[in-house]
C-alpha cells in the first residue's frame, strides 16, 4: 500500500482527489478522527514506518502465496469444503495472497460498537457462491446494523 496507493492515485484515480499518499490520509482522518477513523490509525501508522525493501517484499509475497495455497487448498479439496470460516478477518491476509476470495460480514458488536466479523473464504473464482453464503448468513442472523450516522 505504501507504494501502490500513490501509484494508483497518480494513474487511475479521479484527478480531483487531493491526497497522494498514506500520510495524507492520516492527516485527513485527524481532521475528524471520531467519524473518519473511530478505531484508530494503527494500520496506516505501521505502513508509514515499514522499511521492507521491494525485493524482500516480493519474496515475502511469493512465500505467503505458497503457504496460503497450501493452507486453504488441502483442507478444501480433501474435505470437499465450499468455504472456510475465519473470525475477524484473521485469515484474510493469507487468503488474499493465495488469491482465495473473502467476504466479511458482521456477526455481532463489541460494547464500543466495533463489529465482530465472520469471514467466509472460498476457492478461487467461486465469488458467486461466496456471495450467496454471505447473503444467507445475513438473512438468517440479521446481525449487521447500519451505523447511526448513515441512517
Amino acid at each position: 500500500m505504501k507504494s501502490d496507493l500513490p501509484n494508483y492515485i497518480k494513474n487511475d484515480a479521479d484527478k480531483n482527489i487531493e491526497i497522494s499518499n498514506i500520510q495524507d490520509i492520516m492527516s485527513f482522518n485527524l481532521l475528524d478522527i471520531v467519524d473518519r477513523a473511530p478505531y484508530g490509525q494503527q494500520l496506516f501508522e505501521g505502513i508509514v514506518v515499514d522499511s521492507t525493501s521491494k525485493a524482500a517484499f516480493d519474496e515475502l509475497k511469493v512465500n505467503l502465496n505458497r503457504k496460503g495455497v497450501t493452507f486453504f487448498k488441502t483442507p478444501m479439496d480433501e474435505l470437499n469444503l465450499d468455504a472456510i470460516l475465519s473470525i475477524n478477518n484473521y485469515h484474510a491476509g493469507f487468503a488474499a495472497v493465495a488469491k482465495y476470495p473473502c467476504l466479511t460480514i458482521p456477526m455481532g458488536y463489541e460494547k464500543t460498537g466495533e463489529p465482530l466479523n465472520l469471514t467466509f473464504i472460498a476457492k478461487p473464482f467461486e465469488e458467486l457462491q461466496l456471495l450467496q453464503m454471505g447473503y444467507a448468513f445475513e438473512q438468517l442472523t440479521k446481525s449487521r446494523k447500519l451505523p447511526n450516522y448513515y441512517q
